[in-house]
């Protein structure tokens, strides 16, 4: 059972976390869940860890600061999924932290990573596909979309993942831009501009307030290349 500290711990963490559109929260998240005492040893602590982590190697500005960041994220990813193997966050945020890792990386690190990230997402998805607003689902989308063929990559398989992942969370801004972006690369730019209405017309949601931000700037510079094109 957790005890009042590791509560307390995880509940100013995922505070800051709903608040990462402002600066230093997330920073701060890490560094209370890095103090928690026993932290290496508590599930709740170390996905936690895994996902904060990763959001910051996002917004790093510089490569080596973004690789180093997702590593962190892997690692406290890996202490999660073995503490608690059958729960999704851990199969998640660690998959995450690989894709963008493997993204940053070219070669044999990058290759393993990718592949490696592709089984962790499925594994979530297999737990529970609606994590995360079908967070398992669009990842998985992103990277079939994404990854060259011979590596696994497929419009098609893409285009299956995010269908599925606007059945279960339809209004989630993520997955309607990067499905817009997958039906451009498609030439659909019908549906690649119904998509992106529909994500400029959406309410604010305040657990994803900072991707809603981020994502209405997106569309309306797809949507102005959709009209001049």
């Amino acid at each position: 059972m957790p005890t009042d500290d590791l509560l307390a711990v995880i509940g100013r963490a995922d505070e800051l976390y709903r608040k990462r559109a402002q600066p230093g929260a997330v920073r701060e998240s890490v560094m209370i869940l890095s103090g928690a005492r026993g932290g290496n040893e508590r599930y709740e602590v170390q996905w936690r860890l895994a996902r904060s982590l990763f959001f910051l190697g996002q917004e790093a500005p510089e490569p080596a600061s973004q690789s180093q960041l997702y590593a962190a994220g892997i690692g406290a990813g890996e202490r999660a999924i073995t503490l608690n193997p059958e729960r999704v966050e851990g199969h998640f945020w660690v998959g995450v932290n690989l894709a963008l890792f493997a993204e940053s990386h070219g070669g044999l690190r990058g290759l393993r990573a990718l592949r490696w990230a592709r089984a962790e997402l499925k594994m979530a998805a297999r737990v529970n596909e609606a994590y995360h607003d079908a967070g398992p689902l669009r990842v998985l989308a992103r990277l079939s979309h994404k990854a060259p063929r011979w590596l696994g990559g497929s419009l098609r398989k893409s285009e299956k993942y995010y269908d599925r992942a606007l059945e279960i969370a339809p209004h989630n801004s993520v997955t309607l831009l990067y499905a817009a972006e997958l039906a451009l690369d498609k030439k659909q730019p019908a549906r690649a501009r119904l998509l992106l209405e529909v994500l400029l017309s959406l309410p604010n949601d305040s657990d994803w307030e900072y991707e809603n931000r981020r994502d209405r700037k997106l569309a309306r510079e797809l949507l102005k290349g959709i009209s001049t094109a």
